[in-house]
Parts: structure tokens; C-alpha cells; sequence
């Protein structure tokens, strides 16, 4: 009986290695990107309140300009592949600011139809700078220091979150939303000419012949050819569900089942962020000195299923200190799979074709950042509490789990 193919190992074909300058400059370029991306994608929901006040709508419409966005995200990464190989990983990377800026000036309009426009294009600024940054940290990280590189890249995603929620509502509040919208605009800018001066350098493989609009779903058919991608990708999607469950609903959960008050409830929302930039370099460390990425992701989905079993059993007889450590600790394994998760993508991704494969894996795992709240939200419906419905996407937690166990069981084989 024929098994499924294998993709190489990057590790075999793996070029001299860079200097450390190299992977200085690389690593905090590419970081750098994902945090104002990440900023761009949270300011608007950071200053919600603001932004519904001023045009007369309801909070819970501008929430839904989060959801446009990441659909743009997971079109823009099926062309990404595409773009790394005729422009360059860090032209494309540029352009992803160029997209992210352009997007907020778009909903600089305050006119509900035209926001739309801005947040789809806000999405493909998110959705394009992962391939290109995937390509680049495969060339400049080694086989021990793989997974540490990409998830201290990936910190980039709590760090935007803290970034959008110290300086937007602030800034709202004394200048108004719409200008606010220029702050993403001109940081972008700036690090999009500060990174010119390296662009020869890391876009020398490109080859300007490859055609940018051709077949989209040629990077989703690679990875759902390959039966190890296939599976990672669908890791991906549950881990995503698992964390924008708890990030969306751990305010509201305490709140309305706890009785915790918002402000406070609002701290335990910072310890799960807090975690989650702790939990990304950590796991990162722990694959690299045992060369065990599947292992801790495997780790990962199962404690992301015991984490959601308890968080079903929250009530406000807890004590605020235990229910902040849990969630400090939860946020650990909820928060903190991506850098292991993409430096895995990018391991068993095709030689030469990189950009493609992450930027399939990526599509999946996009789906799961909208399919984990409606996930949350249906069992609310079907249970009428919060808390319970955690239990749901413990299940997810586990289907991850064994997704990466088959994986590399095929794999071995």
C-alpha cells in the first residue's frame, strides 16, 4: 500500500549559513512588519466605542470590519507565493506596509460602504507580509536556532495588540478616530525607507519573468496535496480557532458569568497577551534544544483541551488570583504556538517554494480565526453560558493534537 510522499527537509538543502548580522537585520525587519501589521489589524476594534460614538452605529457593527479584514488576509495569501517570487521577499514585504497604510486612509472616510474597501485592503497588507517573512527567516535561521528565530518574529502579534490599545483609544479621545488613522500610514513609511537600503541584497532571487496573477489555489493544491502540510495546515486552523475564542470572549465570559468588573476583566484579557509573547519565545526555545517541533505542538493542542475543560468550570466563587494565573497560563499554549507552527511550515515546505506552501498553510489558518468565534458563539446558543462553551473548542485542541501526531507518523515513514 502506497504511502503518502514526503516533502524534504530544508535541513538537507540548507546553504551556508548566514552571518549573524544577517539574521540580526532579517529578524527585526521582519518582526518589526508583523507588529505594525498586527497594530493596523486591532486599531480599529481598540477604538471601537470611539469610532461607533462618532458615526452613530452600534460597537458590535465596527467589530465585523475585523472579520473583512482577515478575509482580505487569507486572499491576499494565495497570491503571496506569487508576489515573493517576481518582487522579491522584501519587496513584498514593503508592499504589505504600503497596502496596510493605504488601507487605514481608505476608512479615513468615517462612510460606512468606503470603511469596507479599507479593511479589505488593510487584510491583504496582513495577508501578504507572512510568506514573504517565512522565505526570508528560512534563509537566515539554522537548524538549532530555527524555531526560537520564527517565534520571536511571531511575537509581533501580542506586541501590535498592546501597541493598538496603549496609543489608539488615547489618541481617539484627544484628536478624534479618523485621525488617528494616520498613525499606521506614517510608521509604515518610515519602516518601509528604512528598509530600502537592504532590498538588493535579500531580493537577488528574484526573477521578474513569474507571473503574479496566475492560478491563486496553486499554493492551497500544494499543500493540500502534500499530506503532512495538509495536516499542518489544518493544525493551524484550530489552534487560530482556539485563540481568537479566548481572546474574543475572555472579557465577556468574566464579566458576565464571573462578575468581575471590566476594567478588571480587562487585566486578565493583558495576561493572556502577556503570555502569549512569553509563550512564543519559550516554545520556540524548548523545540530548538530538544528538536522537537512536532513534539510541543502535539503538547500544545493538549493543554489547549485541558485549558479549555477548566475555563469551562469558571465561576465567581474563583479567586481573582487564580483566575488570573489560569488565564496567564492558558495564554501560554493559546497564544503561543505560531512561531513553532511556521517554523515547521517552513521546514517541510518544497525547496523554491516557500512562499507558496506557507502561503497555502496560511489560507487554512486564516479560516480558523473565523471559524473559532462562531465556533464559541453557536455553543452559546445551544448551552446559554459562556463558560461551557470552552468545552467546545477543547475539542479542537485535541483534533490539532492528533493532525500533528499523523503527520509525522506518515512523515517517519
Amino acid at each position: 500500500m502506497a504511502t503518502e510522499p514526503s516533502i524534504p527537509s530544508t535541513d538537507e538543502l540548507q546553504p551556508p549559513q548566514p552571518s549573524r548580522l544577517d539574521l540580526a537585520v532579517v529578524l527585526f525587519f521582519t518582526t518589526m512588519v508583523m507588529t505594525l501589521a498586527a497594530t493596523a489589524m486591532l486599531w480599529i476594534p481598540a477604538i471601537a466605542p470611539a469610532v461607533a460614538d462618532e458615526m452613530g452605529i452600534s460597537s458590535s457593527l465596527v467589530g465585523y470590519q475585523f472579520t473583512i479584514a482577515y478575509l482580505g488576509g487569507m486572499a491576499s495569501s494565495l497570491f503571496a507565493g506569487s508576489l515573493v517570487q517576481r518582487l522579491g521577499a522584501w519587496r513584498t514585504s514593503q508592499m504589505s506596509l504600503v497596502l496596510l497604510a493605504t488601507g487605514h486612509l481608505i476608512m479615513m472616510s468615517g462612510v460606512p460602504a468606503i470603511m469596507v474597501v479599507g479593511s479589505v485592503v488593510t487584510g491583504l497588507g496582513y495577508g501578504a507580509m507572512n510568506p514573504p517573512a517565512l522565505d526570508l527567516l528560512s534563509r537566515v535561521a539554522s537548524p538549532s536556532n530555527r524555531n526560537l528565530v520564527f517565534s520571536i518574529r511571531f511575537t509581533g502579534v501580542p506586541l501590535g495588540g498592546v501597541l493598538a490599545s496603549l496609543i489608539g483609544p488615547p489618541l481617539a479621545l484627544e484628536f478624534g478616530w479618523q485621525a488617528t488613522m494616520l498613525v499606521v500610514g506614517c510608521l509604515g513609511l518610515t519602516l518601509l525607507l528604512a528598509m530600502q537600503p537592504f532590498r538588493a541584497k535579500w531580493d537577488a532571487n528574484r526573477d521578474p519573468a513569474v507571473r503574479v496573477i496566475r492560478d491563486p489555489f496553486a499554493g492551497l493544491r500544494l499543500v493540500l496535496s502534500d499530506f503532512p502540510l495538509r495536516c499542518l495546515a489544518f493544525t493551524g486552523l484550530c489552534f487560530a480557532a482556539i485563540q481568537l475564542s479566548l481572546t474574543s470572549f475572555t472579557v465577556t465570559v468574566l464579566v458576565e458569568e464571573a462578575g468581575w468588573t471590566l476594567v478588571t476583566a480587562g487585566v486578565a484579557l493583558s495576561c493572556v497577551q502577556v503570555a502569549g509573547v512569553i509563550g512564543r519565545v519559550g516554545w520556540g526555545v524548548v523545540a530548538d534544544r530538544f528538536r522537537a517541533g512536532t513534539v510541543v505542538l502535539i503538547f500544545i493542542g493538549l493543554t489547549n483541551t485541558v485549558g479549555s475543560v477548566i475555563a469551562s468550570q469558571l465561576s465567581d466563587d474563583w479567586p481573582h488570583l487564580a483566575v488570573l494565573t489560569f488565564f496567564f497560563l492558558f495564554g501560554i499554549v493559546a497564544v503561543g504556538w505560531n512561531g513553532v507552527f511556521a517554523s515547521e511550515a517552513a521546514r517541510i515546505s518544497p525547496p523554491g517554494r516557500i512562499g507558496h506552501a506557507t502561503g497555502g498553510v496560511l489560507f487554512v489558518t486564516f479560516a480558523g480565526v473565523l471559524v473559532g468565534p462562531v465556533v464559541f458563539s453557536t455553543a452559546f446558543a445551544l448551552t446559554g453560558t459562556y463558560s461551557t462553551t470552552f468545552a467546545a473548542t477543547g475539542v479542537l485542541g485535541l483534533v490539532g493534537a492528533a493532525l500533528v501526531w499523523w503527520a509525522a507518523r506518515v512523515a517517519a515513514r
